[in-house]
């Protein structure tokens, strides 16, 4: 009787602990922070190319959009024109500029109350362009910048492009979120 007790209360406690690091793995929506973008404020997903992006960028942010967010729960649309304003403003406007030494891309919720209504998202071109993968340095980084527009967080040790960072490899997992991020995804836009 002790014994299967003694067990019991054994399996009782490696399950309250498996519970915890199922939790713990989990990332709660984006709270616009340093490393987190925010909430958005509704699905679908728009976007917009500001008039100032550079033209080789947009098929790599296109690709972002449609090949690495829209296989997701989260529905993407393109809008030919940035609503910067009304109350159906575009969720992503896309710019390309110099951005801080080191710094390859950059999201700003401009506009965020409970949830964002508008993120700008900044690819610096001058950074991206340095290696020898340009193409899929600028995919990447618009994919990774675009998980910040719908919520998700830095992931270090995802192998997927919410890492940070070059591209190591031309290997398409760096164009896409992981299964942990698209489980977010689902979850949030569901």
């Amino acid at each position: 009787m002790v014994l299967k007790r003694t067990l019991g209360v054994a399996l009782g406690a490696l399950a309250v602990v498996a519970a915890s690091a199922v939790g713990a793995a989990a990332d709660d929506w984006g709270t616009n922070t340093s490393n987190t973008g925010a909430h958005p404020d509704s699905d679908p997903h728009t976007y917009c190319y500001n008039a100032n992006i550079a033209d080789g960028a947009k098929p790599n942010i296109s690709s972002a959009e449609w090949d690495s967010m829209d296989p997701t729960a989260v529905n993407v649309d393109y809008n030919a024109t940035c609503d910067y304003s009304s109350s159906s403003e575009t969720d992503v406007v896309w710019f390309t500029g110099d951005l801080p030494d080191g710094v390859r891309g950059r999201t700003y919720c401009e506009d965020f109350d409970t949830y964002c209504d508008q993120n700008y998202v900044t690819l610096d071109l001058a950074e991206l362009n340095e290696g020898s993968n340009d193409e899929f340095d600028q995919t990447k980084t618009a994919c990774h910048e675009l998980g910040h527009t719908a919520g998700l967080t830095h992931h270090a040790d995802g192998n997927d492009c919410m890492d940070s960072g070059e591209v190591p490899n031309t290997n398409l997992q760096w164009h896409r979120y992981n299964d942990h991020h698209k489980s977010h995804l689902t979850s949030w836009f569901n």
